[in-house]
């Protein structure tokens, strides 16, 4: 999917979190995949950077990753999954077409993609439509500032901007409203921050559930 290519972002990103790896952002991956298990969907491969923190309660990955680019950047990634008995299928789609039949995963896993993703309310209801009953949503996201502190004003002053820097990211949806209007219970979310760059300071990380009374 030629549109969603972009090789000099690529090369960027790779890197960056590479180094953030092994700090606070490489400590929040290990705890937003912490509760998954069996198959799990990871939306956006990106790199890789995803795969060596998953619990070993997970058998089975499918990823998607509509960039060509980025597909080839996971490559060394992959390798080391597979060398440790790690399944990992990567296939090149979109959040919101999951070539994926109904309940066929036991968890999804967003991480610094939902910022990126123009109808993230539809990849919401597709991940819901793939999760198993029970199923658990593993959450990474930059979202928006809390109103009057610095990361709120710095995201209104670089949103025009923003986006075109940083592959489509939207630092400053209001993420877990929109988790909650599209059916998943976010208590087991906690507000954080991350890195001291306070257009992307701003985090949620955690696991949200499906509400048991969303139709």
């Amino acid at each position: 999917m030629a549109g969603h290519d972009h090789p000099l972002f690529t090369r960027i990103y790779s890197l960056v979190a590479k180094l953030e790896d092994r700090g606070s952002v490489g400590e929040a991956r290990t705890r937003a995949a912490a509760d998954l298990h069996g198959r799990v969907l990871i939306v956006g491969l990106g790199p890789g950077q995803d795969l060596h923190h998953l619990p070993g309660e997970v058998n089975e990955v499918v990823a998607i990753e509509p960039s060509k680019p980025m597909r080839r950047a996971a490559q060394p990634a992959l390798r080391m999954a597979a060398e440790q008995g790690l399944n990992v299928e990567v296939l090149d789609a979109i959040a919101e077409e999951l070539p994926l039949p109904d309940e066929s995963v036991d968890g999804v896993l967003f991480a610094f993609v939902l910022c990126t993703i123009e109808g993230n309310r539809r990849a919401l209801a597709e991940a819901r439509r793939v999760l198993r009953p029970n199923g658990k949503l593993a959450i990474l996201e930059h979202v928006r500032g809390e109103q009057g502190s610095l990361s709120y004003w710095s995201q209104r002053v670089v949103s025009p901007v923003w986006p075109r820097l940083g592959g489509g990211c939207r630092c400053d949806r209001d993420t877990r409203e929109l988790l909650e209007q599209e059916g998943f219970d976010t208590s087991g979310l906690t507000d954080e921050v991350l890195v001291n760059l306070p257009p992307v300071a701003p985090a949620i990380v955690g696991t949200a559930r499906l509400r048991p009374d969303r139709d």
